[in-house]
């Protein structure tokens, strides 16, 4: 009975520290792909921003008008290279986020945290035996490799 009571113990401790390491790379993951996402829409939106006005406008929006006597460009010379910025580097954050694949790994840790606290939940009140327990644990662990 004692050995047994030492085995879920430690299964208990192991599930703890699974789901707090879990919780480290969700406080990491999450603002990295919220940032990504965010760096995306805005600069998209901005590349067509800088377009809009030249596009729509055509020679009576961008005429001769200088953005700096210094620099001796044409706005729409100007908007264009911001333009072309911006696109750049919402395709640099598109790339970044499907090449990780932070949402399906952010995805994939949240759910597997919510079956540890099950798990822990179900130990605890005894409501699954050790081995059940055990072989569930290695799945969850089997799914999140990642992290």
């Amino acid at each position: 009975m004692t050995e047994n009571r030492n085995e879920k113990d430690r299964l208990q401790q192991q599930i703890a520290a699974k789901r707090k390491e879990l919780a480290r790379y969700l406080g990491k993951a999450e603002p990295r792909n919220t940032m990504l996402m965010t760096t995306s829409i805005v600069c998209g939106a901005l590349a067509a921003a800088f377009t809009a006005g030249p596009g729509f406008g055509g020679d009576g929006f961008v005429g001769q008008i200088k953005v700096s006597e210094s620099l001796d460009l044409p706005l729409w010379q100007v908007l264009c290279l911001l333009a072309s910025l911006m696109s750049m580097i919402t395709v640099i954050a598109n790339g970044l986020l499907k090449f990780n694949d932070l949402t399906g790994k952010i995805s994939e840790a949240r759910m597997n945290d919510a079956k540890l606290e099950g798990l822990e939940t179900m130990i605890e009140f005894g409501q699954i035996d050790l081995g059940q327990a055990t072989r569930e644990y290695t799945e969850c662990l089997s799914r999140i490799a990642h992290i």
